[in-house]
C-alpha cells in the first residue's frame, strides 16, 4: 500500500518515510537508499525527531528503520 501511494503522489513525504523506514527492516536496502535518495530531493529533514509519537516503541521503531534506510546511527 505505501509502494502504490508513493506512486500515486510521490511528493508526499510522509509516505516516502514509511515506506524507507518499511524497507530498511526488510532489509531491502538498495530500496530504501532509492527511497530515501527521492526523499533528499523532496526534503532535507529525511529522519524527523518524531516527538508528537507519544509511544515510545512506535517511534523507536519508525526512526529505526529510517536510520537503517539512511545509513545513520539510530
Amino acid at each position: 500500500m505505501l509502494l502504490r501511494a508513493a506512486q500515486e503522489v510521490p511528493a508526499w513525504v510522509p509516505t516516502l518515510r514509511f515506506l524507507a523506514a518499511c524497507y530498511g527492516h526488510l532489509g531491502r536496502l538498495d530500496e530504501a537508499r532509492e527511497t530515501v535518495r527521492r526523499l533528499r530531493a523532496l526534503t532535507n529533514d529525511v529522519v524527523p525527531n518524531a516527538t508528537h509519537w507519544r509511544n515510545a516503541d512506535d517511534r523507536k521503531l519508525y526512526l529505526d528503520g529510517l536510520c537503517l534506510a539512511a545509513g545513520k546511527k539510530a
